[in-house]
């Protein structure tokens, strides 16, 4: 048996409420031990608590056997980011264990992808007329949007430098996330991802991912609030200034998709039917997947220091300043 063989696994509890899902997920390494997933809406602090204890008892896993906790620390819903944020910080302290935060972005991005390149749902073509979104038959040749049913997907998510590029490699149901610089590839791009959580008033939380074909998933735009008029505006420059060789075959838009249909036709517009909507939810195993992903790289810190990533400044901050 090889040295690398006799080490002992380790064992990861991953946990995300930055959107209406609550996610939990015991890790063996890679491997999915147990997960739950359930649409808390704003009741997260009710039954995240419960929703660990079952799961570590699904898994057979004792708190004190855990070497590390992973957090989705947002962008998403600043209530249920804290959430998740302090039951990580506060089982990291009393336990004394490693903590790393990942994007919820990151782990949306992932799940999407994965479950609409394998989704068996029939899906519909859709274009934009000049006032109204209008159904097309699904394999049509003229400018369109594909669009799936609600599926229920999962989403893990990594702190991205702007200044970097940080790849996720995804093989079944494990994905690697690795601490290697690398820039946006230039040629043989297969596929770019798209994730959206709805932030109201026509905002979205978002990013951009891309993969080719390889199973890396690679971060090239990171987490940001924006108009989703303006982000569709961005993508359309980015992908227009491609030559035809460096477009993506695929583009996927994944999320919160149901009130943004109208406004993703502006790069179907574009790109055609690349554009594929997939609408989704942050499901445990993928958030999973990436949590324990950022702790095996060595993404941790001291649970002191860990904080959410909102984006932006909450309301109450924001009227605080203005007021200061």
């Amino acid at each position: 048996m090889s040295e690398m063989n006799e080490q002992p696994r380790k064992r990861f509890l991953v946990l995300d409420t930055s959107t209406a899902a609550q996610v939990v997920a015991v890790m063996d390494e890679e491997n999915v031990l147990a997960a739950e997933s359930s649409n808390a809406d704003r009741n997260h602090s009710v039954g995240l608590m419960d929703s660990i204890a079952r799961m570590l008892d699904a898994a057979s896993v004792s708190r004190r056997e855990l070497d590390g906790i992973a957090v989705g620390v947002g962008p998403g819903s600043y209530t249920g980011i804290r959430i998740a944020v302090t039951t990580a910080k506060t089982l990291a302290w009393t336990l004394q264990l490693p903590v790393a935060g990942f994007s919820s972005l990151a782990a949306l991005a992932l799940s999407g992808y994965r479950q609409a390149g394998s989704s068996s749902e029939s899906t519909t073509a859709v274009k934009q007329s000049s006032t109204r979104m209008e159904a097309l038959d699904h394999g049509s040749t003229e400018d369109a949007i594909h669009h799936t049913g609600e599926q229920s997907s999962t989403i893990a998510n990594a702190q991205y430098d702007e200044t970097e590029t940080q790849p996720i490699e995804t093989t079944g149901h494990t994905a690697h996330l690795t601490t290697d610089t690398q820039q946006m590839p230039s040629a043989v791009t297969t596929s770019w991802i798209v994730p959206l959580m709805d932030a109201r008033r026509g905002q979205v939380y978002t990013g951009l991912f891309t993969t080719t074909g390889t199973g890396v998933l690679v971060c090239v735009e990171a987490d940001r609030i924006v108009l989703m008029d303006d982000w569709m505006d961005q993508l359309i420059e980015r992908y227009d200034a491609l030559s035809e060789q460096e477009r993506p075959s695929s583009i996927y838009i994944v999320g919160d998709t149901a009130l943004h249909e109208q406004r993703a036709a502006k790069l179907a517009e574009l790109a055609g039917d690349r554009v594929i909507l997939f609408a989704c939810s942050l499901e445990a195993e993928d958030a999973g997947m990436v949590g324990a992903a950022a702790l095996l790289s060595g993404q941790s810190e001291p649970a002191h220091t860990l904080l959410p990533n909102y984006t932006q400044l909450s309301e109450a901050e924001a009227n605080l300043l203005r007021h200061s």
